[in-house]
């Protein structure tokens, strides 16, 4: 297994700042908006979720979310991350954000369980900066090692912890439809 750093793997970005995107330029109907609040187990949540205009998605096209990108809170909670599935594709992220978009060296979902694991969650909330709100750059995650086997390994990996974590969804779903009858 060889130790690669994250900025060699993949690239990170950060979303748009404050004057390229405003509260106000939000619309009712449009592209959705990932932001810390969104940021859920494995997929985003879809509450209070912004949207913003074809020509803000187009001026701001960077910015747009591929499948097997990774979202992470640059600010906070800085270890919190979802995986962009191709339901996502084409939402947008925000300033409060970090995008990871893993290349053809790394498996993006493996990547994805990586930054899962309690020892990475762990270092990254050692690594973060300031002392009232947490924060982490593209540099401190570009600076991050992460250990990868071979292509085929990566997906094996991701594969059986992805069908646990579905397993464990339906689970959760069924439990939410049995709670009423318990009552």
């Amino acid at each position: 297994m060889k130790i690669y750093l994250l900025g060699n793997i993949a690239d990170v970005q950060t979303g748009p700042f404050g004057s390229q995107l405003h509260k106000e330029d939000y619309v009712e109907f449009g592209t959705p908006m990932v932001t810390v609040e969104h940021l859920g187990n494995r997929v985003f949540t879809k509450q209070n979720l912004p949207m913003i205009s074809d020509s803000d998605k187009k001026r701001l096209n960077k910015y747009v979310l591929n499948e097997g990108d990774i979202v992470f809170s640059r600010v906070g909670s800085v270890d919190r991350c979802s995986y962009v599935d191709n339901k996502h594709l084409g939402w947008m992220f925000s300033g409060r954000c970090l995008r990871i978009r893993p290349r053809n060296v790394v498996y993006p979902l493996y990547l994805y369980y990586y930054f899962c694991m309690e020892n990475t969650k762990q270092f990254i909330r050692n690594i973060a900066v300031g002392a009232t709100m947490p924060s982490i750059n593209t540099k401190l995650m570009e600076d991050l090692k992460v250990p990868l086997p071979t292509m085929e390994m990566q997906q094996k990996i991701a594969s059986i912890l992805s069908a646990l974590d579905d397993k464990i969804e339906l689970n959760n779903r069924i439990n939410e439809n049995l709670r009423p009858l318990a009552a």
